[in-house]
């Protein structure tokens, strides 16, 4: 089977009809437990990958131990925050393990969509597994939880799903509530520089993950020295950010100046050339990619409210609807905010070019609601 799984299920613990209804769709089924691991390995699944370590919130680089209480029937791991006591040793299981995480394993099989979570062990940490993928939620479209498990209703990931019991199956269910929304269309620019190599396996798995399309700066330059903005469509645009091609942009020292030089090429209606992007478009994100020498993803809330811009300041990262960049085009085009940035201007004319950055958000921040994330 091929390392890249585009969908796949998961399924954390073996019973003895857990595949029953796999047909062939691929499925990641990890189990940490050697009892059940060579019995894994000798039905001999063409769809099924085995991995055969534990699951924790933050990857432990060496092997650990996983304890089994015999007497409540479940499973824990000291390291992943949690301590135990007060357990009668006679009635303790100690296995040696190694772990990962499913941040990790996303990555390593570059996937899109989790069709089905299934959680089959009693093991304590699966609160804490769960929520580490909080930021993962938009790919993760089920988890269905075995009824004799805990988990803390209160989880922060389970926010995003609906629940209901499926009393055959014995699970719980929790279904997105974004199951059944279309995906927007979005269209992503590079105010910053891109293809930063350490990056661009993230890059590509967030283009994939979303089916985004990228507006870049076409090849063509007009007599005043201006290039117009064109749309690589989904899937064309995995295909450019892979071959490496870079996307910077003439850069100004006045950040707003950037903002509204991207902004007039998407919008701008000058042009007969320009494609119209804007109107193929739902959402438009402003993105940097060194946000992923952090991070490895970025959930993008849908639907939005056309007063709402999504922030993350300290990588300039800006999102909101079509209608809510229009409008955020419209004002940074207009003689109110040139008058304001002129004052400022003024006023610190030695730090402007430090300080304009702060300006654009407070501007921005009396007219429209602003989400940081």
């Amino acid at each position: 089977m091929s390392n890249t799984l585009p969908h796949c299920k998961i399924i954390y613990g073996y019973t003895p009809n857990c595949l029953d209804n796999s047909d062939d769709s691929p499925i990641l089924l990890i189990e940490p437990r050697n009892e059940y691991i060579d019995i894994i390995k000798n039905l001999r699944k063409q769809n099924v990958i085995l991995i055969s370590k534990a699951l924790v919130k933050s990857k432990i680089s060496s092997e650990t131990l996983m304890f089994y209480d015999k007497t409540n029937h479940n499973y824990w791991i000291p390291n992943d925050d949690l301590n135990i006591k007060g357990n009668n040793c006679f009635n303790i299981k100690k296995n040696v393990i190694f772990t990962t995480t499913v941040e990790q394993l996303i990555s390593q099989y570059k996937i899109q969509n989790i069709q089905d979570f299934i959680v089959n062990i009693n093991i304590l940490n699966i609160t804490n597994v769960l929520d580490s993928i909080l930021q993962y939620n938009h790919i993760l479209s089920q988890i269905s939880i075995n009824t004799g498990i805990n988990i803390d209703k209160s989880s922060k990931i389970l926010l995003y799903y609906d629940s209901k019991t499926d009393d055959e199956a014995k699970l719980t269910i929790y279904q997105h509530k974004n199951l059944n929304l279309t995906l927007p269309n979005i269209g992503i620019y590079f105010l910053n520089e891109n293809n930063i190599k350490t990056t661009n396996d993230d890059l590509s798995l967030f283009i994939k993950q979303y089916k985004m399309n990228i507006i870049i700066n076409n090849d063509v330059a007009k007599p005043d020295g201006n290039v117009n903005k064109t749309l690589i469509t989904y899937p064309d645009s995995v295909q450019f950010i892979e071959s490496d091609e870079k996307l910077n942009n003439n850069q100004s020292k006045i950040f707003h100046e950037n903002v509204i030089s991207i902004l007039d090429k998407i919008f701008s209606r000058s042009d007969s050339n320009n494609d119209n992007i804007s109107e193929k478009l739902d959402i438009i994100i402003q993105f940097n990619q060194k946000y992923f020498t952090s991070r490895r993803t970025l959930q993008i809330m849908y639907p939005l409210k056309d007063d709402t811009i999504y922030i993350h300041r300290p990588y300039d990262i800006i999102y909101a609807n079509k209608n809510c960049m229009f409008m955020i085009y419209q004002i940074l085009k207009s003689k109110y905010f040139t008058d304001y940035m002129e004052s400022k201007q003024k006023e610190k004319p030695v730090m402007f070019k430090f300080l304009c950055k702060k300006y654009f958000y407070d501007y921005l921040s009396t007219i429209f609601i602003f989400k940081d994330f």
